[in-house]
């Protein structure tokens, strides 16, 4: 019996609600949504829940529908995050001219 290695591609996502909005979608639309209790906390000067809440709001929804070359915003920041907080290497050479 002869094997036949199938290519495939999970690049896309599965439009399950109404064909429009996919599962990882819809959790940053309810995460999106779910950031309005940042205005009910009632210690925090009302300009700082508004700018905490425009910012969170719109990160989430930049997740869910925003796309950079290809990939998802959600992703394209973990990226950045891995960049931002691995162990980095510095070499540093002292008294070593270059000819």
């Amino acid at each position: 019996m002869q094997i036949y290695k199938v290519p495939f591609n999970f690049n896309h996502e599965e439009k399950i609600f109404g064909g429009y909005i996919s599962i990882r979608q819809a959790i940053y639309l309810i995460m999106a949504i779910s950031v309005i209790g940042v205005l009910f906390i009632p210690i925090i000067n009302i300009v700082i829940k508004l700018f905490v809440f425009i910012l969170l709001a719109t990160m989430f929804i930049l997740f869910a529908f925003f796309k950079i070359d290809e990939t998802n915003t959600d992703k394209y920041f973990i990226y950045i995050l891995k960049f931002l907080f691995r162990n980095k290497k510095y070499i540093l050479e002292k008294g070593k001219e270059k000819c």
